[in-house]
């Protein structure tokens, strides 16, 4: 079945490589001086808050892991453990390459949900970045006004770049300029073939070759483009981070057990990082299985 799917995916993205005609962005940019280490961007910008405490914590490794991943190979998928801070970190690492200028006169799409409404909560989260302002290494004092320069429910620029939000669906095709594509929980996009949504948006990047293209989720059994890519040998860089490597710092260690002892949760899936069964499935994969037999009349299905 795994080879059959494969073969399904190969034909659905036989247009990957269509380049689109690029088209130079002109937006007003900023002079700020950024700090090359993620850990110091934080702090410069404001460490991320905790959900459950509402204090702040720090940057741990495992993030600059994904922000060194991110910067080096381009093209990336995180197969990731929820509730380790993945999507936090991810809009933490676009605004650095935002303020930094990696992406300058450029687009950045950030997609996400399956409607409008939900991918704009994440350019909400992502502009609330900027809402105490900064004080770079020149010692220059920026406002978040100063920062974000134009911002609607959608969208903002910052330091010439355009970030848009997008729901994941085929209406993602065809935008130019287009530096930075970043899909959040992409194995969980309600489509029956979503590969439609992928085929739309990898020729987006086509024409810068050093272009991000990151894929970021929490599996969801052995389907869809995200699957397909983590476990087919791609272009992609592989990163996988389980719930360890936040155990006793965003993960508390008593939740764990009881999601562990949770018969409801498909722990190794939701936070060890296994593609086990999609939450749509009838059955579970270890529950069907495959015998080859020769059928000669309708009585012997």
């Amino acid at each position: 079945m795994d080879s059959l799917l494969k073969k399904k995916y190969d034909l659905n993205n036989r247009d990957f490589h269509k380049v689109a005609p690029q088209v130079k962005l002109t937006i007003p940019s900023q002079n700020f001086n950024i700090p090359k280490g993620f850990k110091e961007f934080n702090e410069m910008i404001g460490l991320p808050i905790h959900p459950g405490t509402g204090k702040e914590t720090k940057v741990f490794d495992y993030q600059v892991d994904y922000f060194d991943a991110w910067q080096n190979h381009h093209k990336l998928i995180l197969n990731k453990s929820r509730k380790i801070g993945a999507t936090e970190t991810a809009l933490r690492i676009i605004a650095y390459n935002c303020l930094v200028g990696n992406y300058s006169d450029h687009r950045v799409m950030i997609v996400a949900g399956n409607k409008q409404d939900v991918a704009n909560r994440f350019i909400q989260r992502f502009k609330s970045l900027f809402y105490k302002g900064l004080t770079d290494l020149n010692n220059k004092r920026f406002e978040y006004e100063d920062i974000v320069i134009q911002e609607d429910s959608k969208s903002c620029i910052i330091n010439g770049t355009y970030i848009q939000a997008y729901p994941a669906n085929e209406s993602v095709r065809g935008e130019e300029n287009v530096i930075c594509v970043f899909m959040s929980e992409c194995a969980f996009i309600n489509l029956i073939d979503d590969s439609k949504v992928y085929n739309a948006l990898h020729p987006n990047v086509a024409n810068i070759k050093e272009a991000d293209f990151v894929m970021e989720s929490t599996p969801n059994g052995k389907r869809g483009f995200f699957w397909a890519n983590f476990d087919a040998n791609s272009e992609y860089h592989k990163l996988e981070q389980d719930y360890t490597v936040s155990l006793g710092q965003l993960l508390d260690e008593d939740f764990i057990k009881a999601e562990q002892a949770n018969p409801r949760i498909d722990f190794q899936q939701e936070y060890g990082c296994k593609f086990t069964t999609s939450l749509s499935a009838a059955f579970k994969e270890d529950e069907i299985i495959f015998e080859e037999k020769e059928i000669n009349m309708y009585e012997d299905l």
